[in-house]
């Protein structure tokens, strides 16, 4: 590079400078950033009922960031082949139900049927002992013999009709058990399919705002999407309990632990910088999306009463874990660092773009190893 160019770039690097700070060594807090979302500590998740189908449509979803009440619908699914299921068990029931009291009609004639043909077989063998009973020689002898068949027969008779009577009632009550048995198998299976239709629509237990899940390509579900079990469909936030949750690489994570200050800040709410500290390390590490390959651990960060009523979930946030204190470290803010020839370098007053060792990164600035000194001013884009 030419001495001109040299001192183009140098004369360039310092008119575009707007501001001028001053380095000066300092303990500096070492920071992780995470980007996160407003959530709440104490939600409901509620995911695809069981089902006979692997995958279920979506048919109705509430709004995202809706708040309501109890009873209030949150998601609904297709439920087209249970509700013709429901309706065939009804259909089967209310015949075989009427097939019962056809049953039991019939039966109540027989019944009566019965009774008389048995009270005939009695009276007629009681009206056959009876004669047969007289001295044998007030009847010729041919005649005798004929009274006392009769009273054999009318007793074998009755005799029968007795046993039959006990046997015909034994059908009866095994064809009306048959009939009762296929009601009450009816009605579980009807039960079961109702409860199963009533899954389809899952309602609020309680009030609390909507937060609608996402797939597993990360996009926010709706309706027409298929679903899964074990997918989250829709969660019901408690809207006083809010926290940050956000996603820090499994590197930076193991330097992270409960009880390290923090700062928040989120833009949608305008609140600025908001104090914190970390209240959870997810143990799990886990795939940041189904098509990235980082690895990341959740971290959840606590936020201040008095800003809770000013958020609701799903807020985008930023996060920024205090890990550690450097003594003594210089450092120069994240946007005066310039890269040239994939180097990074800050323009100091007098010497133009320099090159620097850029250490741990300290709530948007970064700690400069070697490169400049103590007393430098460094330039603002």
């Amino acid at each position: 590079m030419s001495r001109l160019t040299l001192l183009l770039l140098l004369v360039a690097g310092s008119a575009a400078a707007d501001d001028w700070i001053t380095v000066e060594p300092s303990d500096r807090p070492i920071t992780i950033a995470a980007s996160g979302v407003v959530t709440s500590s104490d939600a409901l998740r509620f995911g695809p009922p069981p089902s006979r189908n692997w995958r279920l449509t979506i048919t109705n979803l509430a709004r995202e960031g809706t708040r309501v009440k109890a009873g209030d619908m949150l998601a609904e699914f297709d439920n087209s082949s249970t509700d013709d299921r429901v309706r065939t068990l009804k259909a089967d029931l209310n015949a075989k139900r009427s097939e019962l009291e056809s049953l039991f009609e019939t039966q109540a004639r027989e019944v009566e049927e019965d009774v008389v043909l048995l009270a005939e077989a009695r009276s007629e063998a009681e009206k056959a002992a009876r004669k047969a009973e007289v001295d044998p020689q007030v009847y010729a002898n041919l005649e005798y013999r004929k009274l006392v068949e009769d009273r054999r027969r009318t007793a074998e008779r009755y005799e029968h009709e007795q046993k039959r009577s006990v046997l015909v009632e034994r059908v009866r009550e095994a064809r009306r058990a048959e009939l009762e048995a296929d009601i009450r198998r009816l009605e579980s299976e009807l039960a079961g399919a109702t409860r199963e239709l009533e899954s389809f629509t899952i309602r609020a237990p309680r009030e609390g705002v909507v937060i609608v899940g996402t797939s597993r390509s990360g996009e926010k579900l709706d309706v027409s999407d298929g679903v899964n079990p074990g997918l989250v469909v829709v969660e019901l936030a408690d809207p006083t309990k809010l926290v940050v949750q956000a996603e820090v690489p499994e590197y930076a994570a193991a330097s992270i632990k409960v009880g390290q200050p923090a700062k928040v800040v989120i833009d949608a709410a305008g609140t600025g910088e908001l104090d914190s500290e970390v209240i959870e390390v997810a143990s799990i590490v886990r795939r940041q999306s189904q098509y990235s390959q980082a690895m990341v651990r959740d971290v959840t960060a606590v936020l201040p009463d008095d800003a809770i009523s000013l958020l609701r979930p799903g807020m985008s946030a930023k996060l920024t874990i205090i890990v550690d204190t450097q003594r003594d470290a210089l450092a120069v803010p994240d946007e005066s660092i310039q890269y040239r020839e994939g180097r990074p370098g800050v323009v100091v007053r007098g010497d133009g773009w320099t090159p620097i060792t850029v250490g741990r990164a300290s709530a948007g600035m970064h700690v400069v190893e070697s490169g400049i000194e103590a007393g430098d001013e460094v330039a603002m884009p």
